[in-house]
């Protein structure tokens, strides 16, 4: 059920627990379409510009990330905050415009830890909630909102609204090196996401927002999407150059020569032209390849022999779609051998008119900083409709990607072989995909993980948890941060 904020206020603090594996938490959808009535807050009045968010509040001086001081010696991943210590200190990097402040930015993954805080569900919001909460705990994405908010002196348009709305979320966050153990009863009252809630509704995104169960993965999409889109409006005017990879600006095709000295046709399909820092952070390319050969009879009329070399296409991806549906797939590298291979094509038409077997395969060629993996849980059957693939796929603590998973170019030689570590977990609790709920599992810092349920929030004993098989919920979206 959705969360009465009237009875969210008069919580005085939330109590952190260690949950249990047989946690279970509450259902926030209504799959008969039935909105549980709510009374939401007034939402705050919208700050004149990013630096008016720093301002002192009330008078008590600094910025609400300054409340505990400047943190020295805070770290996260291993690695020392100076960056957040000079902006406590008053040292705060200082931009020409967005456009300076986008393309000066360097990926980075050292973020403060920030304190844990709810967010209210106003009827079936949970989709997005696991979302936004992912997002703030993603250490690149996170920087990257920070030093925008921090270093440049830019007032609101209606050229960014998601991106704008994102950076006033961040800022309901403090920072707060506390570990959790301590912080049993210190935290801050849950709120409403209601400026992202406002953008969205701008850009006419989920018709009716609240009272329908949406889908996480297609909301992060669309979000991410959305403010990738903004940046690249503000950074193509500067970046006219600026390719991704060889023929991404005229969609051409060349030929590359690869290992054994095969020759293969290659060809950019998707791929923007501008690199954005959230391409930097999420984006990779695959390359899909397409081997067609010819007849015996027929090649043999027009002097060819076997078949044409192979042509191949590089496309962007921001996340990886796994199928899980196979009795193969029962790990998350079970998933990644059936998503590179081949697949056969019977009554393929070639360029000389003829009916024969293809072959398409999908390999990696380039991998992000930040990997997001979606695991395809609803899959369509022709007398059952939309079924929902409940079976528990196991994921690794380290995810190390196999060699065989990527293509013979120079290019992804450069990746093969990569390490993440688990950063988060989305789950999906109930059957069905138009219902049910989503809760979060996220790395806060070094070893403390945390699990989100709306306005609730627990602390885990280890990754452990995270890791083990859940009765009542599947991992439905899985993030990954590269070792470095």
């Amino acid at each position: 059920m959705a969360l009465n904020w009237a009875a969210v206020a008069k919580v005085q603090a939330l109590n952190m627990k260690v949950i249990a594996a047989a946690h279970t938490p509450g259902s926030c959808a209504d799959v008969t379409g039935n909105v549980p009535a709510t009374t939401e807050p007034t939402p705050k009045p919208k700050p004149s510009s990013w630096a008016a968010l720093l301002k002192p509040v009330n008078g008590t001086g600094g910025s609400p990330a300054s409340k505990s001081g400047p943190m020295s010696g805070s770290r996260t991943n291993g690695h020392f905050d100076t960056f957040y210590d000079n902006c406590s200190a008053g040292k705060q990097p200082t931009f020409k415009s967005l456009e300076d402040a986008l393309e000066s930015w360097q990926l980075n993954f050292s973020a403060p830890p920030v304190q844990p805080r709810g967010l209210v569900n106003t009827g079936n919001m949970c989709f997005m909630n696991v979302v936004l909460q992912a997002l703030l705990y993603c250490a690149p994405f996170y920087n990257l909102l920070w030093s925008v908010k921090a270093g440049v002196a830019f007032s609101f348009k209606a050229t960014t609204p998601l991106l704008e709305a994102l950076i006033q979320y961040v800022h309901e966050f403090k920072h707060d090196r506390t570990p959790l153990a301590h912080m049993l009863t210190d935290l801050v009252e849950p709120f409403v996401p209601e400026n992202v809630y406002e953008a969205l509704r701008k850009k006419n995104v989920f018709q009716t927002l609240r009272g329908q169960q949406e889908d996480a993965q297609e909301f992060m999409s669309y979000l991410v999407d959305g403010i990738n889109e903004e940046m690249s409006t503000i950074l193509s005017a500067h970046q006219p150059s600026t390719i991704v990879s060889p023929g991404a600006s005229d969609n051409s095709s060349w030929l590359e020569v690869g290992q054994h000295n095969k020759v293969m046709s290659i060809r950019d399909s998707g791929v923007a032209a501008t690199r954005t820092p959230i391409t930097r952070i999420f984006g990779g390319l695959l390359q899909s390849t397409l081997d067609v050969p010819y007849t015996t009879s027929g090649g043999s009329a027009f002097g060819l022999k076997g078949k044409a070399p192979p042509s191949s296409n590089r496309e962007a991806f921001q996340w990886l779609a796994l199928d899980v549906s196979s009795n193969n797939v029962e790990t998350i590298e079970d998933a990644f051998d059936e998503f590179v291979a081949p697949e056969t094509i019977e009554g393929y038409m070639n360029v000389l008119g003829e009916s024969v077997t293809a072959t398409k395969q999908i390999l990696l060629e380039r991998v992000p900083p930040v990997l997001v993996l979606h695991l395809k849980r609803f899959v369509f059957c022709p007398n059952e409709g939309v079924q929902k693939v409940h079976k528990f796929i196991e994921y690794p603590a380290t995810l190390s990607l196999s060699a065989k998973w990527f293509a013979k170019t120079a290019e992804a030689a450069r990746h093969r072989n990569s390490k993440y570590r688990l950063s988060g977990v989305i789950y999906h609790h109930g059957s069905q995909a138009s219902g049910g709920h989503y809760t979060c599992d996220l790395l806060r810092s070094a070893n403390e993980w945390l699990r989100f349920d709306d306005v609730d929030i627990g602390r885990l004993n280890s990754i452990d948890d995270a890791l083990a098989e859940k009765k009542d919920r599947t991992a439905y979206i899985l993030f990954y941060t590269i070792c470095h």
